[in-house]
């Protein structure tokens, strides 16, 4: 008997590589608008897209919102100018072409199938988030994909977990683990929520926040070691 009967993935740099996704698609935009597209300017867009989906996370703003303003403010910093709808619709474009997928997240999907119930859930744009998981090949190993752009909720909210719950036949919040890269929207909202969780710590970074995670794990890779330690009890 297995600890967990579903398994409640998060998308972006958890099962596709969204960092990765981001760069090609800033940098091909970017360049198609004339706009400057160096390593020091990407990063400073990642640190404010960042900010503003946090932003999000604590409902302080509109996705819609959030997805031009992110533009206008990095255009704001760097001291150019350029329409922040047009660069979004471009890179909204690369994006959902964007397959890119963390290494062995194929593999650990395609293993975990035989035994767990796998559901994909993300805050992000339908379209991309469906055309991204379709041609990554993820969808395939899915029972269900739940995105916020259709729910009408975003993580951390208690419903979109509600509605999750609602739609995954048999579902128990007991035998359910959320895994996740983003402390403030994945493991807030399982813990919020009553699901234990499974923080992906991709960056080593240090947890100092109040959000207490079930498990911690580096890779994804390390996830089929830890549910068979949780079936033990270790």
């Amino acid at each position: 008997m297995h600890r967990y009967s579903f398994l409640l993935f998060d998308a972006d740099n958890t099962l596709l590589d969204f960092d990765e996704n981001e760069r090609v698609s800033l940098t091909e935009t970017f360049r198609h608008f004339g706009l400057p597209c160096s390593d020091e300017v990407l990063a400073l867009y990642h640190e404010i897209n960042i900010m503003y989906w946090e932003m999000l996370a604590r409902k302080e703003i509109e996705r819609d919102v959030l997805l031009i303003k992110r533009f206008e403010t990095l255009f704001g910093c760097v001291g150019v100018k350029a329409d922040p709808v047009a660069v979004e619709n471009r890179y909204r474009e690369g994006l959902g072409r964007g397959c890119q997928l963390m290494k062995g997240a194929v593999e650990v999907c395609r293993k975990l199938r035989k035994d767990y119930g796998l559901y994909i859930i993300t805050n992000g744009v339908a379209r991309t988030q469906h055309d991204r998981l379709e041609g990554s090949g993820l969808a395939q190993y899915m029972d269900g994909i739940f995105i916020s752009d259709e729910i009408g909720y975003n993580k951390p909210d208690r419903e979109f977990f509600g509605y999750v719950e609602k739609h995954i036949p048999g579902f128990d919040c007991d035998k359910a683990l959320v895994v996740g890269d983003s402390l403030f929207s994945d493991i807030r909202g399982g813990v919020d929520y009553g699901i234990d969780t499974c923080w992906l710590n991709i960056y080593n970074a240090d947890n100092t926040t109040e959000i207490k995670p079930t498990y911690t794990i580096r890779d994804i890779v390390e996830l089929p070691s830890l549910l068979e330690r949780a079936d033990f009890g270790s």
